[in-house]
């Protein structure tokens, strides 16, 4: 588990605490809160989690991560000339 993986897993736990206590309280602006963190720790969770994908990938074939690199700038760079 990587640090984006912790703090997405803690968002999560503290917004659905959150919108809970909005519901007991009937504040609606605190359980919007609380689903909106709860929301953004799934993603920041999911995020930390490519971020693992990423490294084992490249631990394990560092040569295709770097051919697969390569591909995308060039990619990129096409791209971005065809603005012009």
């Amino acid at each position: 588990m990587n640090e984006d993986q912790i703090r997405g897993a803690a968002n999560t736990v503290g917004g659905r605490v959150q919108r809970a206590a909005g519901v007991l309280a009937g504040d609606h602006g605190m359980e919007a809160e609380g689903a909106i963190r709860e929301a953004a720790g799934r993603v920041q969770a999911k995020a930390g989690e490519a971020v693992e994908t990423v490294r084992d990938a490249v631990s394990h074939r560092p040569l295709g991560a770097i051919l697969s690199g390569f591909g995308v700038g060039i990619l990129v760079g096409m791209l971005l000339a065809r603005r012009d």
